[in-house]
């Protein structure tokens, strides 16, 4: 049985708080100890992370982005369900020219049992924005001597 709605309310607004402020600790403060993270479409070919394999690439990516700013557009939570979606975009200043971070997300996520934690997310994310962004942040990373994996 799901955690009450309200339990899952608060959870769902700390974590986008934490997305917001856009720190590693901030962003992945509700995320549970087994909590996974995929990236969507699946015809992009990203593995599912753990939130080791995440915690090892998101302070790299939040590390070259200056200026970051989320806009939430949409919320729908299911709370029978344990689930809730968030339709957001993104932006930032990259140190790739005249090359800006302008992501789209669709994000869903799923609840731990007691409502308190994220167990999983899933992010639907632009495509064409991923497949032009991450070379240049693999490269960019490379150069520094701090390859992503």
């Amino acid at each position: 049985m799901p955690a009450p709605a309200e339990v899952q309310a608060a959870t769902l607004a700390k974590f986008i708080a934490g997305w917001k402020e856009f720190t590693p600790e901030s962003w992945m403060a509700t995320w549970s100890e087994d909590c996974t993270q995929k990236m969507l479409p699946l015809s992009l070919g990203v593995p599912a992370r753990s939130r080791t394999d995440v915690l090892s690439i998101l302070p790299k990516l939040i590390g070259i982005l200056e200026n970051y700013k989320v806009d939430i557009y949409e919320i729908v939570h299911d709370a029978p369900r344990g689930k809730a979606v968030i339709y957001a975009t993104s932006h930032a200043d990259t140190p790739f020219g005249d090359f800006k971070w302008t992501n789209e997300y669709a994000v869903f996520i799923t609840f731990t049992e007691d409502g308190t934690q994220v167990q999983k997310f899933e992010e639907m994310v632009d495509t064409a924005f991923y497949q032009e962004f991450f070379p240049k942040f693999l490269q960019h990373m490379a150069q520094q001597g701090a390859p992503v994996h």
